[in-house]
């Protein structure tokens, strides 16, 4: 295996595999591309948060990595979330142990995935950052990503949804992404069967 040696002033050199160091660079030209693609141009992104939250969630690019971080559906809690009108949304995998006055973009509190016309999982598509309104004691709401949340229409939460994995005509953070396909017939959909 070849090795890269990393010298620090003052202490030891140590050797790095040089498919780590690639491993790294590749993950730092991704997310700087998918700055350039997703981020640039939306007015107030911290372009730091916005590499943390791309290399945060790229290994949940794979559901049962997601589901062994401690993320878990909401299919049964909540349903599947579209609007008719505004476009779709996707099912959410929460990690209720997240849900706090604490936000990081690295570490959202829920990962959103669009899902196929059969109701599987077809990819992550989102993040959605969310503090519970209880929580939160501040006048101001609170932010990620440079973005201040807003007040969820029916749940008692703060929510700013991220579209970091697939483009949103409507808007980077807009709450629905009209190019994201409709819950699937069968699949139960927010709102639909909850009273509101």
């Amino acid at each position: 295996m070849r090795t890269l040696e990393h010298h620090t002033k003052g202490a030891r050199s140590r050797r790095v595999p040089a498919r780590r160091v690639a491993a790294l660079a590749a993950c730092a030209l991704l997310a700087g591309g998918a700055w350039a693609q997703h981020g640039a141009g939306v007015e107030g992104v911290v372009p730091v948060e916005l590499t943390a939250a791309y290399l945060g969630g790229a290994p949940y690019q794979d559901l049962a990595a997601a589901q062994a971080a401690g993320y878990g559906s909401t299919l049964t809690a909540l349903g599947c979330f579209h609007d008719p009108a505004r476009g779709g949304m996707g099912l959410h995998y929460l990690r209720e142990d997240l849900l706090d006055a604490e936000l990081d973009a690295a570490q959202p509190e829920a990962l959103v995935y669009e899902l196929d016309s059969q109701g599987n999982v077809a990819g992550l598509v989102a993040h959605e950052y969310i503090v519970p309104i209880d929580a939160w004691d501040r006048p101001e709401p609170p932010t990620v990503l440079g973005q201040p949340l807003h007040r969820h229409p029916v749940l008692p939460l703060w929510v700013l949804h991220a579209w970091l994995w697939k483009d949103n005509p409507s808007g980077f953070f807009e709450d629905h992404n009209p190019a994201v396909r409709p819950c699937p017939a069968g699949v139960p959909v927010f709102g639909a069967e909850q009273a509101e």
